[in-house]
């Protein structure tokens, strides 16, 4: 395996043990895109886990409002805007509900997983400040032994292993004090290094083979335990937002579809005034524009990070510090060549670490936005 790094962060960003909740939106925004077709209309009222497009389903109960443009990490343009009611009704759901859920929700629920000998529960984290798979173990811990538990009895798997990061005390603790009664679950405390949360670096670093393999972050596997064991495909998720521009970072529980903005503005603490919204983290995600951001399935993390000078990109050095990180043993410095760019950018993880440690602060992120005069 390539050998990865320990990132360098600032221990000040302390995200709190205990998460906050935004379960009661005013309006929930339903990504629609362009395969997609309504099975609602304008003034028609909904429930909790009623279809409303034939790949969403509401994850609040109301009334439909009308389509808007917002933005996401979701490929779409067009959002339904449903206006709460209040009043928690719920459909019963049932198994058609599945085809709702990821694919690795679908994996963990489905007779795949018996042509399958091993099972991973990845509660790890690779993002600075960002502590969102880790909490949905910590949260759900005890549920999730249970599930594994069932799915070893069904599926008869050589290894199931929870894995965390060694500086996980939380997690390590619950898990240590529970594990006796699941002798076949098996703990993995790993070291604190970049990108063991991706899947081909956690199975080499397992020494596990990934067609015999299930890996199922912490995050789809409260997916899965919501279908198989509550009937109910999940209308809220867990995100972090932190960073060194506010007062209080912390883990939110909240409703999918809720508008990034009206939570901030109810639970979030600003000490600065000029700042970058991060989503996805700072090393692979994006600079957003938070006034109509909506909080998706695929969001795990805001970071709202002080706006400083920014430093400038100063000529190449040549000094091949980005080949020495690059988990992929790619040469970074030489994606200004066209004919190299094309021949290795799907073999790219865009993961940041070039960027990261390059001394003359070139973002390398400029090539994949055919943007080299950045």
């Amino acid at each position: 395996m390539q050998k990865l790094i320990e990132l360098k962060k600032d221990e000040s960003v302390l995200v709190s043990s205990i998460p906050e909740k935004y379960l009661k939106p005013d309006y929930v925004y339903i990504p629609i895109k362009k395969e997609d077709k309504l099975l609602v209309n304008p003034h028609e009222k909904v429930k909790i886990g009623s279809d409303v497009s034939t790949t969403s389903i509401s994850p609040i109960s109301g009334i439909v409002k009308s389509l808007k443009k917002m933005s996401s990490f979701d490929d779409a343009l067009y959002y339904l805007e449903i206006e709460n009611d209040f009043e928690e009704q719920r459909i019963k759901e049932g198994t058609k509900k599945r085809k709702f859920l990821p694919e690795e929700a679908l994996k963990v629920l489905s007779s795949e997983l018996k042509n399958k000998k091993n099972l991973v529960l990845n509660a790890i984290d690779d993002e600075l400040y960002v502590v969102t798979e880790n909490f949905y173990l910590f949260l759900y811990y005890d549920v999730f032994l249970e599930l594994l538990d069932d799915l070893d009895n069904m599926f008869h798997l050589e290894h199931i292993i929870v894995c965390v990061k060694s500086n996980s005390s939380e997690n390590i603790s619950n898990l240590m004090s529970d594990l006796g009664m699941y002798p076949h679950i098996e703990l993995k405390m790993l070291p604190n290094l970049y990108l063991l949360g991706k899947t081909e670096f956690l199975l080499s670093y397992l020494g596990l083979n990934e067609e015999n393999t299930v890996v199922v972050k912490a995050s789809t596997f409260y997916d899965a335990y919501n279908t198989l064991k509550r009937d109910r495909c999940p209308s809220d998720k867990l995100i972090t937002i932190s960073g060194n521009a506010i007062k209080n970072p912390m883990v939110i529980q909240c409703k999918i579809g809720v508008l990034l903005k009206d939570i901030l503005n109810e639970l979030i603490e600003f000490k600065e005034k000029d700042v970058l919204f991060i989503a996805g983290g700072l090393m692979q995600g994006k600079i957003i524009d938070i006034a109509n951001f909506v909080v998706t399935s695929y969001l795990d993390s805001i970071l709202i990070m002080k706006k400083e000078e920014a430093k400038v990109s100063l000529n190449c050095l040549k000094c091949g510090a980005c080949h020495d990180v690059c988990p992929k043993g790619l040469y970074p410095n030489l994606f200004s060549d066209p004919h190299y760019f094309e021949q290795k950018k799907n073999i790219c993880l865009k993961c940041g670490l070039c960027s990261y440690i390059c001394p003359v602060y070139i973002n390398f992120n400029k090539y994949w936005r055919k943007d080299n005069n950045e």
